[in-house]
């Protein structure tokens, strides 16, 4: 069993696993993953990451995973269908280390295999001219803005004055079927979303300081075709620097 992986004593086999480079299949029986840093922090952690995993049948509870990041060593709790299977402080840097492989190795192929659906169906379509002003509006607006939000996170994972804090969601969304990559961090919530005609809709929501859940508009939504590929690597660079802090 994949999870057989986390039992106490397990920790050398971690490198092998994935040199058999057989970690992709186990994990494709779960198309929905939620990753949560600084969410909700174990006492004493000076980080703590949960990745939850939801398998094709929703009903079914899934595994997760939590990593606490502790000066005397590694608080890790691993749960299976809302059972714990694991848990202890891990203070050997070898099984550190390990854990650490492990957690990240899986937190990247999830990524890597939504990032590469998303690109494989954007290149199957063709693009449509009709609002080709708007597409260049909004190419330029992702430019601006993620390019500031990134200078924010890498400020927020250097300076020890700032807790960096993010949410995200990849995968095959359980509620609609259809596959998203979301993003919660700072004052935007963005969402990708790949439609049936292979064009990309892109919803993100920018909460000012003050303003209510209930009122609040996005302030960038479209269905673009012509420019969703630049827009979606405009994306794809802001997680490349958010994943410094999904690595940490």
């Amino acid at each position: 069993m994949f999870f057989d992986l986390f039992k106490k004593n397990s920790f050398p086999k971690l490198e092998s696993f994935y040199l058999a480079q057989n970690h992709a299949e186990k994990l494709s029986s779960y198309p929905w993953m939620a990753l949560a840093i600084n969410q909700r922090s174990i006492s004493g952690s000076l980080l703590t990451k949960e990745l939850v995993l939801t398998p094709v049948v929703a009903t079914n509870p899934g595994v997760s995973f939590q990593l606490a990041e502790l000066e005397t060593g590694l608080v890790h709790h691993v749960f299976d269908a809302n059972k714990r299977i694991f848990s202890g402080e891990i203070k050997n840097d070898l099984e550190i280390k390990n854990t650490r492989v492990l957690f990240n190795n899986i937190l990247d192929a999830l990524i890597e295999r939504e990032i590469k659906y998303f690109t494989d169906q954007m290149n199957k379509s063709t693009f449509s001219p009709r609002q080709m002003e708007n597409e260049e509006k909004a190419l330029e607006w992702t430019r601006v803005t993620f390019e500031i939000l990134t200078k924010a996170v890498l400020e927020s994972l250097t300076n020890p004055e700032y807790l960096f804090q993010t949410t995200f969601f990849a995968g095959i969304n359980p509620k609609s079927g259809k596959h998203e990559m979301r993003l919660i961090t700072f004052n935007l919530d963005m969402t990708f979303l790949m439609l049936d005609d292979n064009n990309l809709r892109v919803l993100i929501y920018n909460m000012k300081p003050g303003e209510s859940a209930e009122n609040l508009k996005p302030a960038l939504t479209g269905d673009y075709s012509y420019r969703k590929r630049e827009i979606f690597d405009q994306f794809i660079n802001l997680l490349s620097a958010i994943s410094k802090g999904m690595h940490a």
